[in-house]
């Protein structure tokens, strides 16, 4: 179940790329850019929580023994995808010494921020709540299957 939200969170994050992240400029003159908008860093952030969630709702459905993804890798995507936000967040007054200050943030960056969070938080209560079944090889290491 928890992979099924992580996905609808990454399809989620997909809509909110064509919301505009991040603004240059003050007043009526000020330029506001999409997610997708050429050369952002706002992408990736899009790009690695959708990336997370496909992962995680397209592994949870794979019914094939020894199929399906590990846990950790749309954890550890989800991971980057915030991390990538909050550097973007905290980062955006830093893009030139003179222009700095005029770089604001619009709804499409906190909707993404607060998605990314949300989709990590989900994650890694799934990879929390995973636990060894025992070995399906059979070698009796009690690794289990990856």
């Amino acid at each position: 179940m928890l992979s099924m939200v992580a996905g609808a969170l990454g399809i989620l994050m997909f809509i909110w790329g064509f919301l505009k992240w991040l603004k240059f400029g003050d007043g009526d003159s000020a330029h506001k850019y999409s997610g997708y908008a050429f050369q952002m860093p706002t992408t990736a952030i899009i790009g690695f929580s959708l990336a997370a969630g496909l992962l995680a709702l397209l592994g949870a459905t794979e019914r094939r023994r020894g199929r399906g993804v590990p846990s950790a890798i749309p954890t550890a995507l989800a991971a980057t995808s915030l991390l990538l936000a909050v550097g973007v967040y905290l980062g955006k007054g830093s893009i030139s010494p003179d222009s700095g200050s005029k770089v604001g943030v619009q709804i499409g960056l906190i909707l993404g921020l607060l998605t990314a969070l949300v989709q990590t938080a989900v994650l890694g209560m799934g990879l929390a709540s995973r636990h060894d079944d025992g070995d399906d090889s059979g070698s009796g290491t009690g690794r289990g299957r990856i």
